[in-house]
């Protein structure tokens, strides 16, 4: 085994770490601090990522979502602050955290690499569905600190259509890593959707559920409260359907063990 292949743990691990100090410094008002910490567990979530795909080359390796998933958050994270979205970042820095520890605790079976693809296709699509799950992941974490009464003191109409504007663009670019995966398959396997693969099934359900909330957000007399409810029950669907066949069963890091 190549020695730097226990650095791709140990990186994520360190990531992992330091988005809960972030959290928890964010818990402790903070400010600062919480993002100083975040940025460099985003380094080390992003060192791990970088590492696994050099490791892997000339292959790609599969199951990558819980490596990518807390990075794409951070960076969510950080983009809002830098906006003055002071209340939504706030809310994203705990379910980065949650999301990390859930790999970092629950660490994935080892798979076999597949052959690297010369289609730029196949490099999109992965980036592409984690974007769009993370932003459906911080719509729901937004609308449940909305249907809590938290964040009504910054303004409640600056407070309120974030998690919906989270919510259409996240199906936006998810829906758009759909298509790129499709090509991809038609190109790689002469076949666009292989429905008996259950990833298939599972991201089918996830869409069509987010389509269902878009269908609905264009009825603007749909009340705002409805339209949160909905966001926070995709959380479950998101964890059932998307994160838990990514990760395996609970194991302490080695250097806990």
């Amino acid at each position: 085994m190549n020695p730097l292949t226990v650095w791709v743990g140990l990186l994520y691990q360190a990531g992992a770490l330091l988005y809960l100090l972030a959290a928890v410094a964010r818990l402790l008002k903070g400010k600062v601090t919480s993002l100083v910490v975040l940025c460099l567990g985003l380094l080390a979530n992003l060192g791990s990522i970088g590492l696994k795909l050099y490791l892997s080359w000339p292959m790609q390796s599969p199951y990558q979502e819980p490596f990518w998933l807390p990075a794409a958050l951070a960076l969510l994270t950080l983009g809002f602050a830098r906006k003055g979205h002071d209340f939504a970042a706030k809310s994203m820095v705990f379910v980065a955290a949650i999301l990390a520890l859930a790999g970092a605790l629950f660490p994935n079976d080892c798979y076999l690499p597949f052959p690297r693809s010369n289609s730029i296709l196949a490099h999109l699509f992965l980036p592409m569905s984690v974007l769009g799950k993370a932003l459906f992941y911080a719509a729901g974490a937004q609308a449940l600190m909305f249907l809590l009464g938290y964040g009504q003191k910054t303004g409640e109409q600056k407070t309120k259509p974030i998690f919906n504007r989270l919510m259409v663009w996240g199906f936006v670019i998810f829906t758009l890593s759909l298509f790129l995966a499709e090509a991809w398959s038609y190109l790689g396997w002469a076949s666009p959707v292989i429905w008996n693969n259950a990833t298939m099934t599972s991201t089918m359900a996830v869409w069509f559920y987010y389509g269902c909330y878009l269908h609905l957000y264009l009825l603007r007399a749909w009340p705002m409260r409805r339209r949160a409810w909905f966001a926070v029950a995709g959380l479950p669907l998101l964890i059932v359907f998307t994160l838990l066949p990514e990760i395996g069963g609970f194991k302490w890091p080695e250097w806990l063990a």
